[in-house]
């Protein structure tokens, strides 16, 4: 009986191990943690977060605002714009880069393992020094669940374009992202990652997530910069997720 229950505990754990928050470009995921997770078609998951980002040059206060759709079975759209109102660093604009986003569940085996195919399109309507400027992206994701932990893996071939991408040279770069998510609790979740490109540093995080009630969820979590201390980012944010749209 013991067993039989301990069995179902772990099956329930894996069945809603998916994402409840949002993740990079506004698909499926956590704050610096891609997954290969689709929201199901008709449902709109919104959120808001606060980041605090200290750089170098100075800090950063930014309030990303993320939204995520299901428009068909296996297949979502998302976008992510942040309002800046505190700019130490560059003194840039109040307003940062526009992303648009797509993901398609390309297979889903059993045992909890899918590949899931992205697509980007960043539009430079942020500060030309702090925001990463014009991009186009594709990629996969995929998840691999072992018991009640769920490792994570991505990777993204992008075109940057700067600025102005008629004017600047365009050149390429690789993100790629590890890490692995497990619920502690049915409605805590904690997640880690690294995250790395060939064109920057290395940087891990960590984070949670809290499932509010069948609406609502909260998150937050750390960034560091693996060359050191001096570069870190705190977040935390809150997500709705509403159905029939």
């Amino acid at each position: 009986m013991r067993i039989s229950l301990l069995v179902l505990t772990i099956t329930a754990f894996t069945a809603f191990s998916a994402s409840l928050s949002i993740g990079s470009g506004g698909l499926s995921g956590w704050p610096g943690l891609p997954c290969s997770d689709v929201i199901e078609p008709a449902l709109l998951r919104a959120g808001i977060g606060v980041e605090y980002i200290n750089t170098d040059d100075g800090s950063i206060l930014s309030i990303p605002l993320k939204a995520s759709w299901g428009i068909a079975e296996d297949f979502e759209v998302g976008g992510v714009v942040s309002v800046v109102p505190v700019d130490n660093a560059f003194n840039g604009s109040a307003i940062g880069d526009f992303t648009l986003s797509g993901g398609w569940l390309y297979e889903k085996a059993r045992g909890g393992s899918a590949l899931k195919f992205t697509g980007r399109l960043t539009l430079p309507t942020g500060e030309e020094h702090r925001d990463g400027g014009a991009e186009l992206a594709f990629g996969g994701v995929s998840s691999t669940t072992f018991l009640d932990f769920r490792l994570s893996m991505s990777a993204e071939y992008a075109l940057n374009g700067g600025r102005n991408p008629f004017d600047d040279a365009i050149s390429d770069v690789m993100y790629f992202t590890v890490g692995g998510s497990s619920f502690v609790t049915a409605d805590i979740l904690l997640y880690t990652a690294m995250n790395g490109s060939t064109s920057s540093l290395f940087k891990a995080g960590a984070g949670a997530q809290y499932q509010l009630n069948d609406d609502f969820s909260m998150d937050g979590g750390m960034n560091i910069g693996l060359d050191g201390f001096e570069n870190f980012e705190i977040y935390t944010g809150l997500t709705w997720t509403g159905e029939n749209f």
